[in-house]
């Protein structure tokens, strides 16, 4: 389990922001670290406690929601070249406990379009026979986060 959790906020709120998250999970986490990115608006949790359990802290912060765009948390992280590097890491934490699963792609300086990475996943998720698109109502989701060559992945149970 990676203990990581990806964070984007909007633009010119970044220090700020940071400081806030940090000074809020201190609370949970003494260890926590909260590190800005290359990627304007990015910004990576590194901390002790199950990165699912910090997001679900996040989401119920008091930070204005109008900031925080985005809460992914990272189950796994790797360096991928192509997007079969992506789909190969996808394919093992997809688990029959969900019926559908929506799917999104935000790939950050790559050579790899978000559409090329949601499209290769929906059609690999539909063709084990499960129900994936790219909006809707489903019970689980995927969500591929990148950052250069680095990803990172969140496959479980809720809602993008």
């Amino acid at each position: 389990m990676v203990n990581k959790v990806l964070i984007t906020v909007k633009s010119s709120f970044e220090y700020g922001v940071r400081q806030d998250i940090r000074d809020y999970l201190f609370f949970f986490d003494r260890g926590v670290n909260v590190r800005a990115t290359e990627f304007r608006g990015v910004l990576i949790v590194e901390t002790n406690r199950d990165s699912r359990y910090v997001a679900n802290l996040l989401i119920n912060a008091p930070i204005p929601e109008s900031v925080l765009t985005s809460i992914v948390p990272i189950i796994y992280e790797g360096i991928y070249n192509t997007i079969n590097d992506l789909m190969v890491v996808v394919r093992k934490y997809v688990s029959s406990d969900c019926r559908a699963y929506v799917v999104k792609c935000r790939l950050r300086g790559s050579s790899i379009s978000n559409s090329n990475c949601e499209n290769a996943i929906i059609n690999m998720l539909r063709s084990l026979g499960f129900h994936a698109m790219y909006r809707g109502d489903s019970d689980c989701a995927v969500v591929v986060e990148g950052l250069g060559n680095w990803f990172g992945i969140y496959v479980g149970l809720g809602r993008l």
